[in-house]
């Protein structure tokens, strides 16, 4: 049983293997270049972008045999024992568990002695903003003024954290969500080396669903190869997700654009009893909505739509079906029932008024149109007929 994952498996290397963060990896490999490494760096960003695979590469790329080297080896003795977590200099430390101001003093304690192996001592600290305020405070006269031969790399979810003084101790690197086609584009490179064959609409909805994370995107593609027999199929990623079919939510966007409520809440009801959560349909919803308003604004073969998707026959019916002004108080109306939700709202309610209302958007008025034909009337010059309402 010595499967490895395939985040792991296929875990970045070098600077030029971590997607989506090309202006953090040409800072470092130029301040290599130029001998210009600070002693304390900060990344920050969301999880699963990369910020602990660039902190193991500096590490390599400070400690290589050949190095420092903007290129580790990745071969030699200190590369595989950084990538095996096993470096006698360079220690990864879950400051989510060790917090406290002991271990922080243990640190700076060893923190005055030479390196073992290698020219540097590297401490790498993950969830940063998990130490107390003692610990830091226990921190930072060494990170003011530490020895030559160490670094410290810091990573961080949560910046507003960590406290101004250390912020001010060192160079800050803020990780970006990784772009939808980025992701889907290190699919295929997975898919290819695993030999399994995946549709473009299942990579993007793997990365949509991952939410700018490529190891979330990873972990699900690992999840979806293993639930799949031999051929994935867009079904099996609905089970994963926990989503209803897109054959379903088709009809309920077509009821609700036809005006019948009764049998969008009929096909709802059948969708929850499936093992849908409302609230992730909910999120289907509101998605849909927004391609279709996307369709209707730039095109199906807009960049912005295909980042959502592909675009199927039965959304580009739709986005004929529906106005756009009627298409955008259908989003306004499905995120009023998403915040809603955060209130400690009934999902099954939120969505049945939901219903309701978006199928009555072609009998009622809204507040905004109610508005605009109030403005016409009062600019309308006395004793002239009424302009009449669109």
């Amino acid at each position: 049983m010595d499967y490895l994952v395939i985040a792991r498996k296929y875990r970045p290397q070098t600077f030029t293997e971590v997607t989506g963060q090309e202006v953090v990896a040409r800072t470092l490999t130029n301040a290599i270049k130029s001998q210009r490494v600070a002693h304390a760096y900060l990344f920050t960003g969301p999880r699963g972008v990369g910020k602990t695979s660039m902190a193991r590469i500096l590490a390599k790329a400070l400690c290589c045999e050949t190095g420092p080297t903007t290129e580790p080896c990745g071969v030699c003795q200190h590369c595989r024992m950084i990538t095996d977590s096993g470096h006698p200099d360079v220690a990864e430390i879950d400051a989510a568990r060790y917090n406290g101001v002991d271990a922080i003093r243990e640190l700076s304690d060893n923190a005055s002695f030479s390196p073992t192996l290698a020219r540097f001592r590297i401490y790498i600290l993950d969830e940063v903003h998990m130490l107390s305020t003692s610990a830091w405070n226990a921190l930072l006269k060494l990170l003011e003024e530490p020895p030559a031969h160490v670094r410290f790399i810091f990573a961080t979810t949560e910046v507003e954290k960590v406290l101004p003084t250390v912020l001010s101790r060192c160079q800050r690197f803020d990780f970006r969500s990784i772009d939808l086609d980025a992701i889907v584009k290190r699919l295929r490179e997975i898919c290819v080396k695993e030999q399994v064959q995946l549709t473009d609409a299942v990579l993007y909805r793997i990365a949509r669903a991952a939410g700018g994370g490529m190891r979330d995107a990873q972990t699900l593609l690992d999840q979806l190869i293993a639930v799949c027999d031999g051929e994935v199929i867009e079904e099996d990623l609905n089970l994963l997700l926990g989503a209803a079919r897109g054959g379903d939510l088709d009809l309920v966007v077509n009821d609700l654009l036809s005006g019948n409520a009764s049998a969008a809440i009929e096909t709802l009801d059948r969708i929850v009893a499936g093992g849908v959560a409302p609230t992730t349909f909910l999120e289907q919803l509101i998605d849909h909505a927004r391609t279709v308003l996307l369709v209707q604004a730039c095109g199906r073969e807009s960049p912005a739509v295909r980042r959502l998707g592909t675009c199927t026959p039965a959304l580009e019916a739709q986005a004929k079906l529906a106005t756009p002004e009627k298409t955008m108080r259908t989003c306004q109306i499905l995120i009023g029932s998403q915040l809603a939700l955060r209130q400690g709202a009934d999902p099954r309610l939120q969505l049945e008024l939901s219903f309701v209302r978006i199928a009555g958007l072609g009998q009622l008025l809204d507040a905004d149109t109610l508005l605009r034909r109030i403005e016409r009337l009062e600019s309308a010059p006395a004793g002239a007929s009424a302009p009449h309402p669109r």
